[in-house]
């Protein structure tokens, strides 16, 4: 290339090369060219003042060469189809200033207005921030920067020059070649349509385009909504608009464009198809765009890229089945389709690469859950994806392919070294799953279901292969493929034998070894179907066998190096498991070709048979519909019943994908054309032949009007005009099919209703025979009285006479259970009666009951049994028969045995009470004494107190010893214990004895003994006291006595001597009072405080007794003076023994101070302890002989001597061995609790804190005065310091609780153990103790570390409960059989695969999302640990988890709430506009559901793919689908307001079968409370008259034609019905015979004018009495009228007796008869006016009057409705609701439940003629839905009566009263 000198030059040199960008070789050839400046352009441009531009024009040769000119002026040559334009910003020559801002740059492509209009769109209107319209959207790009008046302008010019590039401005219609270019988007060209369209200049071309555009509208507001990446439904909304799409090219296409094109050339049909395919794409990236690829989780990704491959992959098949259908003629009409079918490259190119993207992650998901975390790291999985790190992966060109392959690449690369273990995991997964299953599976198919290993539950084959499936990504690399050759050869080995299997079933079914039962499919299908469906089954098992061989053969291709083929399709080279898989292949193909062909010729054979027996099979069409048959009196029906089969049979075919043959399917379209009827009348006629065994025989009386009808109408199928009906002549037929099938579903329902109340009267009756007549008497009355209510409210459609026959069968029936309990009540009459209660008490000394026995007997006799047996004599039952007495007494009578054995029985009973009262009786023996029990006691214990007594012995005339008194305080202790073991109460047969009095009694007697016995006890202490005061008195006195004599000396020494010889006696009785008064104390302990007084339980006092008797005993030793002699000669004696003693005692203490250990332990303690022991022995040897010496001493009267030294060694010795003694007790005590283990010791720590502070206590007694202990005390308190300071660490922080062995690992290293000494079974208190210092100083650590084994220990925990509950908690299911939803969709032409079935639904939402809530807050906890990070992706992902789970719950609660609402509506039908959507959402929420159920665990809903976003769309779809239902609902209302008071599915079954009368017959009886149903005249196109439901029928003045507009024939029948009631009124009186003929309301009402009208005639004319005896005459002659063969009639005559009745009292209550009130003087007195009054008007109207008030009669048909009787009480009610309304209020009766007051406004309501709806409120009422019924009734006029109104809430009340005040106003401001 040349340099140039001029910048400038060079400047505008390389502009134009780069804008041109021509060839490298041709790159310097344009630059010289350009340089050269031929023309004198550039230099023109650049320094020329005149110049401004520089235009280079760039065309093409033929050659294909790009042609240039430069020019300085602005045009655009012809050819030229590229255009670069320099112009100056400033005049004047180009400086090097103004390079490149003084030079604009433009380019012109195609077209200048292009250019314009292009430029104007994407560049200048975005910076101008100018608002453009894109499919009716405003999109605005940034802030408003022009005038809006230019900015108005702009756009004008933007929608003229987009009209003009887009071809649709002058006229022309179509461009074949040139302009498709400017069509970028779709909504281009739908703005091309609408442009030619509106275009007034294009004539027969707009109207064309106003067709294609007519079916193109619908996809603006999609498309528009693509285009903004914000479709409805997202991704669904997305592939719903390809669809949508499809359906309209397919409209557009064979649309001409006059005067002999076509609206769509192909040309412009395949732009259009790319543009649409790129719209696709764009939304697509839109959808993707900022999503990381490759570090998203997968869950998250994976639904978005699988719908984006749904999505593209259904664009191209759409267009490629258009195309090609195009091509064959298909919905072409004419227009074919030229060359193959439209494939879109670029949008095939990037589903390739969305396809990519998912298997590389997919693959990534199957390494990483084949490898476990630790394999995932070591191989570098996580950074397989590093080489897509950069890569904009769906930028999608020619130029980035390379990149994408070299990413790929080095991801394979990557995966090399994982290939290596994957290979190991499968060798596992074949060894151990594949084969040894496959091998079972074959061996149990082969050998039977009885085979040996028939008890084994294995894997099906299928199921084997569809695993190997799942890892098809895998087993398609070829290293892994290579490394499973042994594995493929033992899997190619089973798969032969299962093919074998498979080849043998196939002979079997072909040779016909097989029955065709034999073949079981699982389906309902007939003959050939099931057959060819079974070859199909088996085809698919061969195909999945072939599909998966084929895959292996693949990846072994892909192994093998040579590529030569021998002659059998394998190759030169292959592996043998490669020869193997190829020949199980080539077998598994042959057998798919086996099946197929078999497959053809079994449905070609079934076509050559079937057409054989056409001929056979029409016969019917010329036979009679039904032949009666005399011999068995059965009707036949000639419908062939093999073309049943053969329909069944076709359409299944056609459902496999067979194309029958036209004449085969002509007779079945024949035939599918009345099999309806056919079946109806095979129907009609199974009913009529077993309609005799269907009924019970009891219950026919009742239904014989309506078998003679069906009978009737079954028996004469003729047409209109008498002819037979045949199956040519469908209208007629349809009409008797559907006047057959009415009276048959009236018999059936008939028979129905009955057979059910049969039923609930059996069950009543079944259960009386289980309720026991004695025990539940009342429950037999309360059956019985509802047996009775049954029957009498089935009387107004079966009158009595004809129920008297099932009557009389229940009667029979309450016989039998009334015979069968009254039998089993006399067999246990006396246990089943109820109880009763007596008690058993103790009266006069005598047992007895209350009440007494007697009266007792006569009770149970005159009031049970009596009362029990009578009953089949009162009993009545519910027929005439039972009415009178006596239908049951032979009950009664039939059994004289039984009621001799109940009086019997009646006797043992109270025989029974009887020896109940005897079997206490020995409880009484105290009673017999209970008036003088203390001297009983005291004479018995005690003796008699008045023997004599010599006084020779103190104690002889005492008596009575203390055991006595123990033995009886121990009897009576024990007989208090037997009183409470009696028990309280007693039950024999149906009496409850209560013993609590007679305890009360026996407890009361034995407190009385217990209080005499302590008497006794005291008196005998007191005596002996006595005792002992009286010697010692006497021996006083004779101590005392002064002898004078030697007589007296001697018998004073007598006397002395006898003293002493009974000294012995009072210790004796001192000891005997002592033991007295220890037994009063415990008996005084025992005595509850209060029970007993203080004398009889307190002691005798014995102080001072010890003084005086020692006193005595000195005094009376001084007698003895014998003694004084011996006394002296013994005293020197004793000195010389004192002497030696103490010279022992010097030895002593001198051993002594040698072996005394000096301060603390030291040396062995043992041997010190010995020592000690020893000289202790010594020490008491000494003690004991001076002992002995001080006795001697005191004995002689010597001074007892002192041995000081003695005591001071003592002394010495016992602290010594007190303080060592101590010392031996610590270590003792310390060793036991010590060597203990550690685990079993921690929970016991207490121990060593008792052990511690016990032996604290006993070192603080120490003192410096005792060095010994003082020693002592020190060494162990310092031992107990140590042991303290780690206490607290050893009951806290090293327990070990939740530790794991590297806790305690950690704990022996800081404690300094040597590492594997210890374990934490074999450390023990006693190391923990020895390292009480190393404890205390690593505290701070030991704390920590048990802080960290417990906050770890508690995640651990969390984490496994949350696992726990991730496995074990499951779903609770509830079933929808949504039978109805199938059935629906089908009609509808629902195809998809599982609408309609089973639905599983969920059933515990709230405890599921209560559990999941507390989970969340439980691992929100687990954050806030310290010990977080070792868990932290664990916590993590459970976070995530129960994330996903709560929303999705959530959402999914609702979504099933608001489905279950729906189905069943959309499943009629209803709502075709959104019905597609509701289907989109039914697919997949039972796709949703289905999964959930196989899965069973909640958290499977987490994972599954995308679940939140698809429930979040399903729940947006659901909440349009409603809000659109609400609107309709509404809206048909709103037409017909009697609407207002159904629900909304009564609502939608009327309006979705408008056509089906039966269905409008079923909920007549719902909009008009008389309209049972009604007549339609013979083509069913009018209705002809409205029918009661006892069967009145009203011809309608004025026929109500039935249309597809449902709420206005209503209304018309409204108005008819009206106007009908009143025509009829005028001619009651032209009848001639009202009474029959009149309908029942208009004979009443006419009666009611009558009335009133004869009435105030006879005020004025003063003939009252007169008409008061008429009208009781009239009432006489109305009551013996028999209508009792006439139901109705008989209806008429009640309703008519009580009007006459009430008429009868108002005249004689006028006559002061009642009330004492004078008889009116004209019509205007208040005694007549306050009556209820009926006036004819003018026009045939009728106004009601009451007092002040005046109503209209409004002729709501009433039907024959039972009236009310009515009372005073009525008619004050009456004239109160009356007056209120007339004031233009409400009324509100008030009363107790049960009084009438909801009937009484029934019953006004039934006299006005006026609708009446009767509204049970309860707490679920709110203001919006008594909003709804107050709109209803205001909009149609009704009256509503609110029951139990009282009932509402507070808030609902007060909303309800401004709603009802809302009501009133109006009323006053309009009405």
């Amino acid at each position: 290339m040349v340099a140039y000198d001029d910048a400038r030059k060079a400047f505008v040199v390389d502009t134009v090369l780069g804008a041109i960008a021509p060839a490298p070789e041709q790159k310097a050839a344009y630059s010289d060219y350009i340089g050269r400046d031929d023309s004198g352009a550039i230099a023109a441009f650049l320094d020329d003042d005149s110049t401004g531009i520089l235009q280079v024009s760039i065309a093409k040769s033929p050659a294909g060469q790009l042609q240039m000119r430069l020019t300085n002026s602005a045009d655009f040559p012809q050819g030229c189809f590229y255009q670069l334009t320099l112009s100056k910003v400033r005049p004047g020559p180009i400086s090097l200033a103004d390079i490149p801002g003084g030079i604009a740059v433009s380019t012109v492509v195609n077209s200048p207005l292009s250019s314009l209009y292009h430029s104007l769109s994407n560049v200048y209107y975005p910076l101008l921030g100018i608002d453009q319209q894109q499919g009716g959207t405003a999109v605005r790009k940034q802030q408003r920067t022009v005038d809006p008046k230019l900015e108005e302008l702009l756009l004008d010019v933007q929608a003229g020059l987009g009209k003009l590039v887009r071809g649709a401005d002058g006229g022309q219609a179509i461009d074949q070649g040139g302009g498709l270019h400017e069509i970028q988007t779709p909504l281009d060209e739908l703005k091309y349509w609408a442009d030619l369209a509106a275009n007034p200049a294009a004539g027969v071309h707009a109207r064309a385009a106003a067709q294609v555009l007519n079916h193109l509208d619908a996809l603006q507001q999609p498309l528009t909504d693509l285009s903004n990446g914000s479709i409805e439904g997202d991704w669904e909304g997305a592939l719903e608009l390809v669809g949508r799409s499809g359906d309209a090219l397919r409209q557009v296409w064979p649309l001409k464009m006059p005067p002999t094109g076509w609206a769509y050339p192909q040309k412009r049909m395949q732009h259009f198809l790319k543009t649409l395919g790129m719209a696709l794409v764009m939304f697509v990236q839109r959808k993707l765009q900022g999503v990381d690829l490759w570090r998203t989780s997968f869950n998250v990704l994976k639904g978005s890229l699988i719908a984006a491959g749904q999505l593209l992959a259904a664009w191209i098949r759409e267009a490629s089945t258009l195309t090609s259908d195009w091509a064959v003629g298909l919905d072409a009409g004419g227009h074919l389709w030229e060359g193959p079918a439209f494939c879109d490259a670029h949008v095939a190119a990037f589903q390739d690469r969305i396809e990519r993207i998912y298997a590389l992650r997919d693959l990534h998901e199957e390494l990483s859950a084949l490898l476990s975390q630790e394999e995932t790291s070591a191989l570098g999985l996580g950074s397989v994806f590093a080489p897509f790190a950069q890569l904009a992966a769906l930028h999608v060109s020619e130029f980035t392919a390379a990149a994408w392959a070299s990413a790929e690449a080095e991801h394979e690369r990557r995966l090399e070294v994982v290939s290596a273990r994957i290979s190991q995991k499968f060798k596992e997964l074949f060894a151990t799953v594949i084969i040894p299953n496959m091998a079972l599976s074959t061996s149990q198919q082969s050998g039977g279901k009885d085979g040996p290993n028939a008890s084994v539950a294995v894997a099906h084959p299928q199921q084997l292969f569809q695993e190997l499936r799942q890892y098809s990504r895998l087993l398609s690399r070829p290293r892994i493929a290579a490394a499973l050759q042994a594995e493929q050869s033992a899997l190619a080995k089973q798969v032969d034998q299962y093919l074998e299997l498979l080849q043998t079933e196939l002979d079997k079914q072909q040779d016909g070894a097989r029955g065709r039962a034999a073949i079981n499919t699982g389906r309902l299908m007939h003959g050939v179907a099931d057959s060819i469906s079974w070859l199909m089954q088996c085809q698919a098992k061969a195909s999945s066998v072939r599909d998966i061989l084929q895959l292996l053969v693949g990846t072994a291709n892909s192994t093998n190096s040579t590529e030569s083929t021998a002659a059998n399709g394998t190759q030169v080279g292959d592996a043998p498991a490669t020869v193997a898989l190829r020949s199980c292949l080539s077998t598994a193909v042959s057998l798919v070709q086996t099946i197929e062909t078999q497959k053809k010729d079994m449905f070609t054979m079934w076509q050559d048979d079937v057409q054989s027996q056409l001929q056979d099979m029409a016969s019917w069409k010329t036979s009679r519909l039904m032949t009666f048959d005399a011999a068995n009196s059965h009707i036949r029906c000639h419908f062939n019943e093999a073309l049943v089969g053969l329909l069944k049979e076709v359409r299944q075919l056609q459902a496999l994908g067979f194309n029958v043959r036209r004449e085969v399917l002509q007779e079945v379209e024949t035939a599918g054309k009345f099999y309806r009827y056919g079946m109806v009348l095979h129907q009609c006629a199974h009913f009529y032949n077993n309609i005799a065994t269907e009924m019970i025989p009891s219950q026919k009386p009742m239904m014989l009007a309506d078998a003679v009808e069906f009978e009737k109408v079954l028996m004469n199928p003729k047409d209109a005009t008498g002819r037979d009906i045949t199956w040519h002549n469908a209208s007629a037929l349809e009409g008797y099919v559907r006047r057959l099938s009415a009276v048959a579903e009236r018999l059936a329902m008939s028979n129905r209703r009955l057979r059910q109340w049969h039923s609930v009267l059996a069950g009543k009756v079944v259960g009386l025979m289980s309720t026991d007549l004695v025990r539940h008497k009342d429950k037999w009355v309360a059956a019985v009285k509802e047996m009775r209510d049954i029957f009498a409210g089935l009387e107004a459609q079966y009158p009595r006479a004809r129920q008297e026959v099932w009557r009389h069968h229940w009667d029979f029936q309450l016989y039998k259970a009334l015979e069968v309990q009254f039998r089993s009540g006399l067999e246990n009459i006396n246990k089943n009666l109820p109880e009763m209660e007596v008690s058993m008490v103790c009266r006069h000394h005598k047992l007895q009951y209350d009440p007494p026995l007697e009266e007792l007997r006569m009770n149970h006799i005159a009031k049970h049994l009596n009362g029990f047996l009578g009953l089949p004599l009162r009993m009545k039952g519910v027929s005439s028969l039972s009415e009178r007495q006596g239908f049951f007494a032979p009950i009664a009578d039939a059994d004289p045995a039984a009621i001799a054995m109940v009086y019997e029985s009646c006797e043992a009973l109270f025989a029974s009470l009887a020896d109940e009262l005897r079997k206490y009786q020995d409880w009484l023996v105290l009673g017999d004494v209970a008036g003088d029990l203390e001297d009983y006691v005291e004479q018995q214990l005690c003796g008699s107190s008045n023997s004599s007594d010599d006084g020779s012995n103190i104690a002889s005339n005492t008596g009575g010893d203390i055991g006595d008194w123990e033995l009886n305080l121990r009897m009576l202790k024990q007989a208090a214990q037997d009183v409470d073991r009696l028990p309280n109460e007693v039950r024999i047969d149906c009496y409850k004895i209560s013993l609590a009095p007679f305890k009360a009694y026996l407890e009361e007697m034995m407190k009385r003994l217990r209080e005499a016995l302590a008497s006794s006890l005291r008196k005998k202490a007191l005596s002996e006291r006595q005792a002992i005061d009286d010697f010692l008195a006497a021996g006083q006195a004779l101590l005392n006595l002064q002898a004078t004599s030697v007589e007296e000396i001697g018998k004073a020494g007598q006397e002395a001597r006898a003293l002493v010889t009974r000294l012995s006696e009072v210790p004796q009785l001192r000891k005997r009072i002592e033991e007295k008064n220890r037994l009063l104390r415990q008996m005084a302990a025992a005595t509850p405080a209060g029970a007993a007084s203080g004398s009889s339980l307190a002691i005798i006092d014995l102080s001072g007794l010890s003084e005086r008797w020692d006193s005595f005993v000195s005094q009376l030793q001084a007698y003895d003076s014998n003694l004084e002699v011996q006394r002296q000669g013994l005293q020197g004696q004793v000195l010389k023994k004192i002497q030696e003693f103490e010279g022992v005692i010097t030895g002593f203490a001198s051993r002594w101070q040698s072996i005394k250990p000096r301060g603390g332990p030291t040396g062995n303690p043992a041997v010190v302890m010995a020592q000690l022991e020893d000289a202790a022995r010594q020490l008491a040897d000494i003690k004991e002989e001076a002992d002995a010496l001080c006795k001697e001493c005191e004995a002689l009267g010597v001074s007892p001597p002192a041995f000081p030294q003695l005591e001071e060694v003592q002394a010495d010795v016992m602290s010594t061995q007190a303080s060592w003694g101590s010392y031996r007790d610590f270590l003792t005590e310390r060793d036991n609790l010590a060597h203990k283990d550690w685990l079993s010791m921690r929970d016991q720590v207490w121990k060593i804190e008792d052990f511690l502070t016990k032996w604290e206590g006993t070192c603080s007694g120490a003192s410096a005065s005792d060095p010994g202990k003082a020693a002592i005390a020190v060494v162990l308190l310092q031992e107990i310091d140590a042991y303290r300071r780690c206490l607290p660490h050893l009951k806290s922080s090293m327990r070990g609780i939740n530790w794991e062995d590297t806790h305690w690992v950690q704990l022996f290293s800081l404690l300094g153990f040597k590492a594997g000494t210890l374990t934490k079974e074999t450390v023990t208190l006693a190391h923990f103790l020895d390292k009480a210092d190393a404890i205390i100083a690593h505290v701070q650590q030991i704390k920590e570390l048990d802080a960290m084994a417990q906050g770890e220990a508690l995640i651990r925990k969390a984490l496994t409960e949350l696992k726990l509950w991730a496995l074990q908690r499951m779903f609770t299911f509830v079933s929808n059989t949504d039978k109805a939803a199938a059935g629906g969709q089908a009609a509808a032409g629902d195809t998809k695969q599982g609408a309609g079935g089973r639905v599983p639904l969920v059933k515990e939402w709230s405890e599921i999302l209560s559990e999941l809530g507390n989970h969340q807050s439980l691992v929100a906890s687990l954050k806030t640990s310290h010990y977080y990070s070792m868990f932290k992706d664990e916590v993590a992902s459970w976070e995530s988890r129960l994330s996903t789970l709560l929303n999705g719950l959530g959402v999914l609660q609702g979504i099933q709430r608001r489905w279950l609402y729906l189905a069943p509506i959309f499943s009629r039908g209803a709502l075709p506009a959104v019905a597609s959507r509701f289907r989109h959402v039914d697919g997949e929420f039972r796709s949703i559901m289905s999964q959930l159920e196989a899965s069973g665990k909640v958290v499977a809903l987490a994972d599954l793919p995308g679940v939140l976003a698809r429930l979040n769309s399903m729940a947006t779809q659901l909440d349009a689908c409603q809000r659109v239902l609400s609107e309709f609902l509404e809206e048909k209302r709103a037409a017909f307001p009697r609407f207002y008071f159904l629900g909304d599915d009564d609502l939608l079954e009327i309006l979705g079968q408008a056509a089906s009368l039966v269905v409008i017959q079923t909920h007549l009886r719902k909009l008009f409370a008389g309209i049972h149903r009604v007549r339609f005249s013979q083509d069913q196109s009018n209705i002809t008259a409205m029918s009661s439901a006892e069967g009145e029928s009203v011809e309608l003045s004025t026929q109500v034609k039935v249309t597809e507009t449902i709420e206005a024939w209503l209304d018309q029948l409204t108005s008819s019905m009206r106007s009908t009631l009143q025509g009829s009124l005028s001619g009651v009186a032209d009848l001639s015979d009202p009474f029959s003929q009149a309908p029942s309301q208009v004979l009443g009402l006419y009666h009611a004018l009558r009335f009133t009208e004869r009435v105030e005639a006879a005020i004025q004319s003063g003939t009252l009495p007169q008409l008061a005896s008429e009208l009781r005459q009239e009432l006489t002659a109305l009551a013996s009228k028999d209508c009792s063969n006439h139901s109705l009639l008989q209806l008429k005559k009640q309703g008519l007796i009580i009007d006459l009745m009430h008429s009868c009292n108002v005249v004689e209550g006028l006559l002061g008869t009642e009330g004492g009130e004078a008889p009116p003087r004209s019509p205007g007195d208040w005694v007549w006016t306050r009556q209820l009054r009926y006036y004819a008007e003018q026009g045939g109207g009728v106004s009601v009057c009451m007092a002040e008030a005046t109503l209209s009669y409004t002729w709501e048909y009433t039907g024959n409705a039972p009236k009310l009787v009515v009372t005073p009480l009525t008619d004050r009610c009456f004239l109160t609701l009356t007056q209120a309304l007339a004031l233009g209020y409400g009324g509100n009766p008030y009363g107790p439940a049960g009084t009438g007051k909801t009937e009484s406004v029934k019953a006004l309501g039934q006299a006005l003629a006026r609708q009446v709806l009767v509204f049970n409120c309860d707490e679920e009422f709110d203001f919006r839905s008594m909003g709804r019924i107050f709109v209803g009734l205001l909009m149609c006029g009704a009256w509503g009566c609110f029951d139990e109104f009282n009932r509402l809430q507070e808030d609902v009340l007060s909303a309800v009263s401004q709603q009802v005040q809302a009501i009133q106003v109006g009323k006053c401001l309009y009405y």
